[in-house]
């Protein structure tokens, strides 16, 4: 099967483009962060890196199918205690990713991309709440901007929501994924997302992964280690009392940026030989779904920082098996979808 070629926008560490390395070849990536470049260059030396995305012209991307990204969440996450949305200013560079889109659509005029696929945390479906600052409740408000925005661009779209826990490893790990489609039919969108087999609901996704195998399950419990997640922050500081409860669970919290280092930040902890202790980096590379060491050389304070910001391996996997698939039948599935009109 063909290799679909991609542009990918907010790359991170690359685990979009690890997870669907079976499916997709990467024509650029774009991230503007140092830590991050410094492991893009490691393993993906041959691939054209551009920094930030507002300089980054449609002409420089080159002829694609699609693009794939995960906009920054630091302000639609559901941990951010004052969200503001898109309009925030990490957030808000999803103007510039539809720029590119657009840009890219009106250079390459009848080779424009078919696909653009967006992922976020599941914030983003409540983003940004209601306002402290004049109380009025604008729940939703940037969902519907990022879907509007790929009507604008003449995508058709579905969105659903997938979880790592099982995709692979054991991490609870919500995220939204928009898929669009050119063309304005949001159909084809759905058949990627959808459940397989005819008649199913909303079931959690069947994926190769899950079997016993080579990437079966990578997580620290493997040599017997016991994880123990936050179930309930403080109600008030330790030092005043407060407290937090703790549970045995066969999965960890999301993995989050802020939560990396010492006891008082991580959300989980570990048992293991009679001791306590809170994850290690090459541990949060499991749960990620990452190889041993794909971010060694970078102090742990980054390391924890760009794993707790990538996208989940096996939810990429599971995600370019089907775009892949889609795409090739695209010929019978619009002939089906049409009734067989030219």
């Amino acid at each position: 099967m063909t290799k679909l070629k991609f542009a990918s926008a907010f790359t991170g560490i690359s685990g979009f483009e690890l997870g669907m390395r079976e499916y997709i070849e990467p024509t650029v990536m774009i991230e503007w962060d140092k830590h991050c470049q410094v492991v893009l260059n490691r393993h993906y030396p041959a691939i054209p890196k551009r920094g930030d995305i507002s300089d980054v012209t449609g002409k420089e991307v080159g002829k694609i199918d699609g693009y794939i990204g995960g906009f920054p969440c630091g302000d639609t996450s559901i941990g951010k205690a004052d969200r503001q949305g898109l309009a925030g200013p990490r957030s808000g560079y999803f103007s510039e990713f539809a720029r590119l889109i657009a840009e890219t659509q009106r250079i390459l005029d009848e080779t424009r991309p078919r696909w653009v696929v967006i992922e976020n945390p599941v914030g983003l479906l409540s983003s940004p709440g209601v306002s402290r600052a004049d109380g009025v409740d604008r729940t939703g408000w940037d969902m519907a901007a990022v879907v509007r925005a790929l009507e604008d661009l003449g995508y058709g779209w579905a969105y659903r929501v997938v979880d790592g826990r099982y995709l692979g490893t054991p991490q609870k790990r919500e995220r939204v994924i928009v898929v669009g489609h050119r063309g304005g039919d949001p159909r084809p969108a759905w058949e990627v997302l959808a459940d397989e087999g005819p008649g199913q609901g909303p079931a959690r996704p069947r994926v190769e992964s899950r079997q016993r195998g080579p990437r079966a399950r990578r997580g620290p419990e493997a040599d017997g280690t016991l994880i123990w997640r936050k179930a309930a922050r403080a109600r008030a500081s330790l030092a005043a009392g407060g407290y937090e409860t703790w549970r045995p669970a066969e999965y960890a919290n999301t993995l989050a940026g802020s939560d990396g280092g010492g006891p008082a930040r991580q959300q989980h902890i570990l048992l293991q030989d009679g001791r306590l202790r809170t994850f290690t980096p090459l541990e949060w590379e499991r749960l990620q779904g990452f190889p041993d060491g794909w971010t060694e050389g970078l102090p742990d304070s980054a390391r924890f920082r760009l794993l707790g910001n990538a996208m989940h391996v096996g939810m990429a996997q599971w995600l370019g098996r089907r775009i892949a698939a889609v795409h090739h039948a695209l010929p019978q599935i619009e002939t089906h979808l049409t009734g067989g009109a030219a």
